[in-house]
């Protein structure tokens, strides 16, 4: 079992038990109800919970409920012997936590966050139950990797309150802020609701619009697309590579994350960005990487690509190109595009995300290697046009833009 309580949450614990009643009374949300005990919802749960704020934790499997309820009283008997907080504090947080199997016990919630997978039809029927219970200006916040705010919309008594919540940060990191999207027929009253939550929570909120997937999850899917190519999905070349990018400061690495998802799981987050935009997201199994798919050669080749750190370059290279092109796409801002992919691959210590980095670096430079990716990989990666056009401006009149 995997178990969610990090030392950051532990700490702050000790204090919330104080918070007065007025300060509750005002927040944007004052009992959220969350759906799922799994370990998507468990950093949410528990971070809500070290702030002071009441949670009604909903999961139809009772056994899985009190497996992650048992979680929650064990991580805080532990912060009590440890000395990190005392028995009274451990017991006031737990009295803000309540588990149930019964949609009814909603009824008091004024926002309510689905965090389980993936699933039409589920997600659906999980919207309806909650639409019973709580009044209709309530935001429903809804935790998805293939699926669209809109695609669901369609059947939903009060669409726009729906809306997308991503948390950016999850285990083995401590969570460090939100990404909230908003589908075609959101309410911006919803967003502002879900901003001013993800601000109570002292987390910075990430507001995008509905470019398929979020910026989050797009990051990411670019980020195993071309792991998988560059490595030619070679185990040992992979951990190469995480290596290599663990020792430039990036603490999400690629082989290591794939791993932790699962080979359907990636292959389910690149079939849906393939839906999209086609074959610039790589949906394939490895024996169609090592029989050459990709020009691009392996590691061990002695071509126009020698070392680890080489590909890791255009790694990078594919990953700041993917987030220039969310700019020019309108999926967000450029501040948000920077500040979602510093928290999604930590990199926190520079200051900067992707943007930030492509900036530094001089975008005559990323551009001028975004087209040698592009080349490598027959065109199947071409640099973005605003991408082409800052690279270009760079280049002749000498600034960076950004």
């Amino acid at each position: 079992m995997h178990r969610f309580f990090f030392p950051s949450i532990v700490s702050s614990f000790s204090g919330a038990f104080a918070l007065r009643h007025d300060i509750l009374m005002r927040a944007p949300v004052q009992k959220l109800g969350v759906i799922g005990a799994n370990r998507y919802s468990a950093p949410l749960v528990h971070w809500v919970l070290a702030r002071g704020y009441p949670v009604v934790w909903l999961e139809k499997e009772f056994s899985s409920l009190e497996v992650h309820l048992e979680s929650v009283r064990n991580g805080l008997s532990k912060a009590v012997h440890a000395g990190q907080m005392t028995a009274l504090a451990r017991d006031s947080i737990l009295s803000l936590l309540s588990g149930t199997t019964q949609y009814s016990d909603l009824s008091g919630c004024n926002m309510v966050v689905d965090m389980n997978p993936d699933d039409p039809e589920e997600k659906r029927e999980v919207i309806g139950r909650i639409e019973k219970y709580i009044s209709p200006e309530s935001p429903i916040g809804i935790s998805l990797d293939t699926l669209t705010v809109t695609q669901l919309a369609g059947e939903v008594l009060h669409p726009g309150r729906l809306f997308r919540l991503r948390p950016i940060g999850l285990p083995p990191r401590t969570l460090v802020g939100l990404e909230i999207v908003a589908g075609r027929k959101t309410d911006p009253v919803t967003i502002q609701t879900a901003s001013d939550f993800s601000l109570m929570l002292e987390l910075p909120p990430m507001i995008a619009h509905e470019g398929p997937g979020g910026v989050a999850n797009r990051l990411l899917a670019r980020c195993f697309s071309e792991a998988r190519v560059l490595t030619r999905a070679d185990r040992k070349h992979l951990s190469d590579l995480d290596a290599e990018l663990r020792r430039r400061g990036w603490e999400t690495l690629p082989g290591e994350t794939m791993e932790k998802i699962g080979r359907s799981g990636v292959r389910q987050i690149l079939a849906f960005f393939h839906r999209f935009y086609g074959d610039t997201f790589f949906v394939g199994e490895d024996d169609e990487i090592r029989g050459g798919y990709s020009r691009l050669p392996s590691l061990s080749e002695t071509t126009e690509i020698r070392t680890v750190s080489e590909i890791a370059d255009l790694w990078i290279l594919s990953l700041q190109n993917e987030a220039v092109q969310m700019v020019y796409e309108n999926v967000a801002s450029w501040e948000t595009v920077d500040r979602v992919s510093e928290m999604v691959f930590g990199l926190v210590p520079d200051k900067a995300g992707l943007l930030g980095r492509g900036a530094a670096r001089g975008w005559s430079v990323v551009l001028s290697g975004v087209w040698t990716l592009s080349s490598l990989t027959s065109g199947r990666i071409w640099p973005s046009p605003l991408l082409h056009l800052i690279g270009i401006e760079s280049r002749y009149d000498g600034r960076n833009l950004t």
